[in-house]
């Protein structure tokens, strides 16, 4: 039972109004809500779990693909959807340590995207680097093609803006604006983008994917030339 006890001041005086009310249905709607809020948590970690086991299954297959190529340029393209791949499970991963199914907090995935960008194509000539604000998050859903869109970025970077032998820098920037809006810039120090080039008439896939995966997060993309990209 609760039991309420207000006062009441009239003319004639203070009174107490008192009230003993029967809460035993709204407590045991109470805890049929608490179990079903449980289960549903249990069942999103099991869900990310699963999702994220999965791709690590696939990239482990292109692995083993990649491995048994003899061609440097299937070689090549198999890696690069591995990565597309790593990129997509690490929203996973992020989303199953930290029991938070509704957003995806930017910083720490572009920092742990970097680091798996780097040991795949660095080799300890080409220094990235990565500069976040806190707190910048997205849901699940652009969160994906943000990833995928960075990685893409990256990749691109590392195969086309530095000589075979050559050294230089890229950077990931993830800046907080106002509005409720961010920035998110990735830059190279190399040889810079072609005069000639023309991202709706052009052969590469991840060159293509670019402005299709802004659209996707609902952002605005902007390419500058020179020094760099």
């Amino acid at each position: 039972i609760e039991i309420g006890l207000n006062p009441i001041r009239t003319a004639e005086g203070a009174f107490v109004l008192a009230s003993v009310v029967d809460i035993t249905e709204r407590k045991r709607a109470q805890e049929q809500i608490a179990a079903a809020l449980t289960e549903k948590t249990v069942l999103l970690n099991e869900i990310h779990h699963r999702v994220k086991n999965n791709l690590q299954v696939i990239t482990s297959l292109l692995n083993l693909q990649a491995a048994r190529a003899r061609d440097p340029a299937v070689q090549a393209l198999v890696n690069e959807s591995r990565n597309r791949v790593q990129a997509m499970a690490l929203i996973h991963q992020l989303l199953f340590e930290r029991h938070d199914w509704s957003k995806v907090e930017l910083g720490p995935y572009l920092r742990r995207l970097g680091d798996l960008l780097s040991s795949t194509y660095g080799r300890g000539r080409v220094e990235l680097s990565v500069q976040t604000d806190d707190d910048v998050q997205l849901d699940v859903q652009r969160a994906v093609p943000c990833g995928l869109l960075v990685n893409e970025l990256v990749t691109n970077a590392y195969k086309h803006a530095f000589p075979p032998e050559g050294t230089g820098r890229i950077g990931i920037e993830l800046r907080r604006e106002d509005g409720g809006n961010a920035r998110l810039c990735v830059f190279d120090s190399g040889r810079g983008l072609p005069e000639d080039l023309d991202m709706e008439h052009i052969d590469s896939l991840g060159m293509q994917l670019i402005p299709l995966l802004a659209e996707q997060v609902r952002g605005t993309l902007h390419i500058e030339r020179g020094p760099g990209a």
